[in-house]
């Protein structure tokens, strides 16, 4: 079915949803209104009850897998990237940063710009045992499309997923490997956390979002044995059983979660390990709104892709009921955030009600415990505010109380409202996050456990004067790199001005 036709009905499908729904409030507005009422308490209370008992689960520890592993398989990672100016010091990282065997480390980098081609190809100059490039020409546009062509190119047993922002720690490939040879895992998720915090309150919500997200809901879903959705990075796997479910799902822009669930029907065992992951922040509303709308839009896709699916009695036995309802209750998640604002909406007219404000539709038969479900919502930052004080987030926790308000119950229902309405209306576009690498500045990567790896098996340090973790040595105190930094801006102005003073300086021959 062409996108035209399929969006044609999609349209025709909200139209008609949305008379329906105005009809209905207008000629049965109290039973509308009990109806909408009683659902969400309903939901909301399911919905909460199973995110406490995450919570409650996910604030234990996390798998750490015994180091080093009992064998070095070839790791492949592939680096997408599109219009990506740090992409130099990601390939560095990899290539020189992970204490890891150097011959059984590869990175294969898929680019779709002709600056990333450039970039990756010199790469792949400089490390030719290490480094593979990619240059897409003919191309669908989005991230799962090129992880599929890259997946071609990569010869390692495992694969992992590395943004270009990412600085994995040091012993990543590590824990990752042994969680795959010598544990039992299909897929193993590192966690994520966030290098530029500091740049705006956006990203000290972020951080606390990730936080509560990674290490304790992932976390939880992983111990309880229910389906645990990859991140977008910072996941590691047997490529064959990337294979054997048929790779990513081009068209789908929250690819990570959609694989995973593939994964979870086939029976694989995906588990979060005491790894970690650093990555940037979106910095604005505007940049944060494109990347949580692909994520949201993703979700909503694998919704409408999988749920009519899930009840059939076949995948019911296989995977079970619980199982099974873990899967829908996260894809759901869009329509939670949005139905903050019925809930809202509902509890004020309730209230109003109560008062005797407005003439009474839902007070004299609506329960006072039915607005309990409501501050279930606390679960969210909470949970956020746990994983934080967890992962040792540097933002004083009450110092973003009333932005994580903000954030959730406006910010996120946007988000939402938009994910809704691009899925309706535009065919499959990948809003791209940008990565200028601020979260870089001033971060020093750990060095942990590179003495548990045989020193055959020490990384290449890189001793050009490119090499952006270079062999170690003296460095210079602050006052010396001022006065050095200072004396290089003087030349160049000097340079400048004689330039501008006298241009035919140039034409000398």
């Amino acid at each position: 079915m062409s996108w035209v036709k399929r969006s044609s009905r999609r349209i025709a499908f909200a139209f008609i949803f949305l008379s329906l729904a105005s009809f209905s409030l207008i000629v049965f507005t109290r039973q509308s209104l009990l109806f909408l009422a009683y659902f969400i308490t309903v939901f909301y209370t399911a919905w909460g009850v199973y995110h406490i008992l995450l919570t409650i689960k996910g604030v234990g520890p996390v798998f750490k897998p015994h180091t080093p592993p009992s064998r070095f398989p070839k790791v492949s990672v592939i680096v997408p990237a599109l219009s990506e100016p740090i992409l130099p010091r990601t390939i560095e990282v990899i290539v020189n940063h992970q204490a890891y065997p150097a011959g059984s480390k590869e990175v294969v980098v898929v680019t779709d710009d002709p600056l990333g081609d450039r970039v990756s190809l010199f790469m792949q100059q400089r490390y030719p045992e290490n480094v593979r490039a990619l240059a897409r020409r003919a191309f669908y546009p989005t991230k799962p499309s090129a992880l599929n062509d890259a997946l071609r190119l990569c010869s390692g047993e495992i694969v992992g997923i590395v943004d270009v922002e990412d600085i994995p720690d040091s012993n990543v490939f590590q824990k990752a490997v042994s969680a795959l040879v010598d544990h039992g895992y299909d897929a193993a998720q590192a966690i994520l956390r966030i290098n530029n915090e500091e740049d705006s309150w956006i990203t000290r919500v972020f951080a606390y979002e990730y936080a509560g997200w990674f290490r304790v809901w992932l976390n939880g879903r992983a111990r309880l044995g229910l389906y645990t959705p990859l991140g977008g990075t910072g996941n590691y796997f047997w490529k064959d059983r990337t294979v054997q479910v048929g790779g990513w799902d081009s068209l789908n822009v929250a690819e990570d979660a959609e694989l995973a669930i593939r994964m979870t029907l086939a029976k694989m065992k995906i588990g979060v390990i005491d790894a970690r992951h650093w990555e940037e922040a979106p910095v604005t509303f505007r940049k944060w709104l494109r990347q949580r709308t692909r994520w949201f839009r993703g979700w909503l896709q694998s919704l409408w892709k999988y749920a009519p699916l899930l009840w059939r009695p076949g995948f019911v036995k296989r995977i079970g009921l619980i199982k099974l309802l873990s899967i829908l209750l996260m894809l759901c998640t869009p329509i939670v955030v949005l139905l903050n604002w019925v809930s809202f909406a509902l509890t004020g007219l309730w209230m109003l009600e109560l008062y005797g404000i407005t003439s009474p539709l839902l007070s004299n038969i609506f329960p006072v415990w039915a607005t309990l479900p409501v501050f279930f919502n606390v679960v969210y930052i909470s949970s956020w505010i746990i994983g934080g004080r967890i992962e040792k987030v540097r933002t004083p926790w009450w110092s973003v109380i009333l932005p994580m308000l903000l954030y959730t119950y406006v910010m996120m229902p946007l988000a939402s409202l938009r994910a809704i309405y691009q899925e309706i209306t535009k065919p499959v576009i990948w809003e791209k996050t940008e990565h200028p690498g601020r979260g870089v500045v001033g971060f020093v990567a750990e060095a942990e456990v590179k003495q548990q790896v045989p020193a055959a098996y020490q990384p290449q340090m890189s001793e050009g004067p490119g090499g952006y973790y270079a062999t170690p040595r003296r460095a210079l105190s602050e006052g010396a790199a001022i006065t050095l930094w200072s004396a290089v801006l003087i030349l160049d102005l000097l340079f400048i001005w004689l330039l501008l003073s006298n241009p035919s300086i140039l034409s000398w021959t």
